[in-house]
């Protein structure tokens, strides 16, 4: 598993923001975040990890610094996913499936969309 960096709850609320919207200003990512939970002083933190951890990088734009993803959504989930899957079922992937199968309503379409992974990944 690759060592990636770790991403809080928080920070994954600030960068869903900037995937979305990206680049952007800190004035601009508390924007779009709820206001009766974030403060502009915390958004500044938060951005100030993500970029110490190497998951975004900033440029000073006239008075602001602007901030964009140096790692993907996707990529981050990954490595997110992979912790969770180590962390809570040791690592098998099936009885993780099988939980979540268990546990959540699926559509007919998601259904079908996972019996279509699952005979690609077979094949």
């Amino acid at each position: 598993m690759n060592k990636g960096p770790k991403i809080s709850d928080a920070e994954w609320e600030v960068m869903k923001v900037l995937w979305d919207h990206e680049p952007m200003t800190a004035v601009e990512v508390l924007g779009l975040l709820p206001h009766d939970q974030w403060k502009q002083k915390t958004v500044n933190t938060f951005l100030a990890r993500l970029e110490s951890k190497g998951i975004i990088v900033s440029k000073r734009e006239g008075r602001a610094n602007v901030y964009r993803t140096l790692l993907s959504e996707n990529q981050c989930r990954r490595e997110e996913g992979q912790h969770f899957l180590k962390k809570v079922f040791r690592g098998e992937v099936a009885p993780m499936m099988l939980h979540f199968l268990e546990s959540e309503d699926l559509s007919d379409k998601e259904i079908n969309e996972l019996r279509k992974m699952l005979e690609d990944k077979g094949k």
